[in-house]
């Protein structure tokens, strides 16, 4: 049978598209087939009415090895946001940031009823702790959950209430704060270490980067692959594909040899986006909700970070709420959602709702993570290996070094 490449990966997510890239600057002959229509997976970015909708509220941590490793920075003009966030309570708004990194913030954040001082100080003994604690001792440390982790730094309820549940739960996709301890010190150190940012024309050119080295007959959309066996590709429109090895590099729910019984639990998430003609605030910041029984969880300004996000000028908000709320009438959910922000944002009464994202699989479960893939989970039979975030953490980082380790891996079985 005639091979249409050397290796054939299933998938144009950042797991895919690294692979890809590696093995093409290794010499192979790849061919990436695709689902959907475009590159990215679970980081795509749509323009709706002048406006760039990323899918699901994300943001790229500068501080990332991975990323550091195969990104062109500058040429993804990247935005960043201020560090720290603003708090939404039951007296007003408040603000905590990073005096270090911003020392106009210092004052604000000395004042700010979201934690004591002794809190703050603590935030600050626990920036310098990671800031000296290297990635890969972070990863060999003993797992416990998130929170605590954080009750044994010694931290308050007040802190925990106001800033880091919130702000790990948009992070985490989950408000137990079951996540693996390991997976807080490593997100904990990306952010000190680093900026979160957005490229200035979404989220989206980040995979669009990484498939610029792959020429259009080397990535076939609309290619929905349903069977592999032997190093063959089989899709749902009859087409069959045949190489030397086959890299399955989708989500466990669209994997085309998954076992709904093995596959790692995820978190849900819908994502709603309204526009109007002012900014509810103009800080570079994220916004969090601290209220308990809360739907929206945090809150972005998208054209506050990058212009480019809206055409018109007008205030592009990005809302994240937590859990899967894709059975929720959807009127009902736009004006609960409004009812409950119009108290720190009494024109919120005017914003127009402009789409909403209900995403199914937005992060696999973190309750327990690695920061190397298990190689036997990897290779599956002699022809076939997987890769993607789930083998390790949930994260950009994850996915792409995922990609690169299974690439790395096939290259050398290939010798």
């Amino acid at each position: 049978m005639k091979k249409d490449a050397e290796v054939i990966i299933i998938g144009a997510g950042l797991a895919g598209l690294t692979a890809a890239k590696v093995l093409k600057e290794a010499g192979k002959a790849v061919l990436v087939l695709e689902a959907s229509n475009e590159v990215g997976g679970r980081v795509r970015t749509d323009e709706v009415d002048g406006f760039l909708l990323d899918r699901g509220f994300q943001v790229f941590l500068t501080a990332y090895p991975e990323a550091k490793r195969f990104l062109d920075y500058n040429a993804l003009d990247l935005c960043r946001f201020d560090p720290g966030a603003l708090i939404l309570n039951r007296s007003g708004i408040t603000r905590i940031g990073d005096p270090i990194r911003q020392p106009s913030s210092l004052m604000s954040t000395l004042l700010s009823s979201a934690a004591t001082f002794t809190d703050k100080l603590r935030m600050l003994r626990l920036k310098l702790k990671l800031g000296q604690k290297s990635i890969e001792d972070i990863f060999s440390d003993k797992e416990i959950t998130t929170v605590a982790y954080l009750k044994k730094e010694g931290f308050s309820g007040t802190i925990m209430n106001q800033f880091f549940r919130p702000f790990m739960t948009g992070i985490f996709l989950e408000d137990q704060l079951s996540t693996s301890s390991r997976m807080f010190e490593f997100v904990f150190k990306m952010f000190s270490g680093g900026d979160a940012a957005i490229p200035a024309k979404g989220m989206g050119m980040i995979p669009k980067q990484l498939a610029a080295c792959l020429s259009s007959d080397e990535i076939l959309f609309s290619q929905r692959v349903f069977a592999v066996e032997d190093g063959v590709a089989t899709t749902t429109s009859g087409s069959t594909y045949n190489a030397d090895f086959i890299l399955i590099a989708t989500d466990q729910l669209n994997s085309p040899i998954s076992d709904t019984k093995q596959v790692k639990g995820h978190h849900s998430v819908s994502n709603m986006y309204f526009t109007a003609r002012q900014m509810p605030f103009r800080l570079p910041l994220i916004t969090l909700n601290t209220l308990p029984g809360k739907l929206v969880n945090n809150i972005a300004v998208m054209n506050r970070i990058s212009p480019g996000y809206s055409k018109n000028g007008d205030a592009l908000i990005s809302l994240s709420l937590i859990g899967d709320h894709s059975k929720a009438d959807e009127i009902e959910l736009q004006e609960s959602v409004i009812s409950e922000l119009k108290f720190w944002y009494p024109k919120a009464v005017s914003w127009k709702h402009l789409k909403t994202y209900h995403i199914k699989y937005a992060l696999p479960n973190d309750d327990q993570v690695s920061n190397e893939p298990d190689y036997k989970a990897m290779r599956l039979d002699a022809q076939c290996f997987v890769c993607g975030d789930y083998l390790m953490n949930g994260s950009i980082n994850a996915a792409m070094k995922s990609g690169r380790l299974a690439a790395e891996a096939i290259i050398n079985t290939m010798r």
